[in-house]
């Protein structure tokens, strides 16, 4: 990977995730932070979805973070769906996307309802991303990575535009609201985060030890049990909720139907994430299942 010039900050990908917001805002407020932080890159700073944002709702009409694949991207004319029309004019000021783009770095704020902490998203490892991310897990113990690996151009998140990404997940925080321990957290994350790409640009990172860090890869996703109707039929077992990034093996309690039967897990040990996310009801996912493992990145 080459040196790192050009780079976005992001928040509002979902409007009411609201540190990303915020964070945003306060940094348009005096973006000369960033000369001091990292001068060797050009920072430029958006609020992704401002409907939605100003609407205090994930989106208007879909998902912005599910509108960046290269066939919806493809799409030819005007839409009557504002975050198709959205993510091609973000394409067109960061990217386009492709080898091509003009970003070579995108950092997306998130949050999370679940239990997540501070989660480092990859959607593929190159040499900054994977260890900056492995230097941040070290310094910040709320940290942990989640590798979903991407095929780019088919990848429907707005990070994926550029050259590389890191999305931040952090949580756990109700849509809608502000935390101030994960405001400033996420703040001095990302402007860590800065600081590496100064010291990548300078040339440090090749005189830099590989970190032997745990990864969480994404294996398949996991819906509720649900009737013949197709309606939710179990919540998340109290045992499991909250416990992400906690080992999930045989027999263990995961669902409670709402007659108060346990539900036990039947499968190979994982460690679930995104466990019992409000806005994943939607997607049919209970929580994502992902494999552990201890690399040197």
């Amino acid at each position: 990977m080459s040196l790192i010039k050009s780079i976005v900050i992001s928040g509002a990908t979902h409007g009411n995730e609201k540190t990303g917001v915020e964070l945003v805002r306060k940094w348009q407020s005096y973006p000369e932070i960033f000369e001091k932080v990292c001068p060797s890159a050009n920072v430029q700073l958006v609020l992704a979805n401002p409907l939605a944002m100003r609407l205090n709702r994930r989106y208007v009409d879909q998902d912005l973070n599910r509108s960046f694949s290269e066939n919806s991207l493809s799409i030819q004319g005007g839409s009557l769906c504002y975050e198709i029309n959205r993510a091609k004019e973000l394409n067109e000021m960061f990217g386009k996307k492709g080898e091509c783009t003009k970003t070579d770095l995108l950092i997306d704020v998130h949050n999370t309802t679940s239990n997540m902490g501070a989660c480092l998203i990859l959607s593929e490892k190159n040499p900054f991303t994977t260890m900056a991310s492995a230097e941040i897990v070290k310094e910040f113990p709320e940290t942990r990575i989640y590798f979903q690996p991407e095929e780019r151009l088919a990848s429907p998140y707005f990070g994926t535009i550029a050259k590389a990404d890191i999305c931040l997940e952090v949580g756990p925080q109700a849509h809608g609201t502000l935390l101030a321990s994960l405001f400033e957290l996420t703040e001095k994350i990302v402007l860590r985060y800065l600081e590496l790409v100064e010291d990548y640009n300078k040339g440090l990172f090749e005189k830099r030890e590989a970190k032997l860090v745990e990864v969480f890869t994404q294996w398949k996703d996991l819906d509720y049990p649900r009737d013949a109707s197709g309606n939710i039929c179990a919540m998340i077992h109290p045992d499991r909720q909250g416990a992400d990034f906690k080992e999930l093996k045989e027999g263990d309690k995961i669902f409670k139907t709402f007659d108060g039967q346990d539900i036990l897990y039947h499968g190979e040990t994982v460690f679930p994430v995104f466990v019992n996310e409000a806005a994943y009801y939607e997607k049919k996912i209970a929580m994502s299942l992902t494999k552990r493992t201890m690399e040197n990145w």
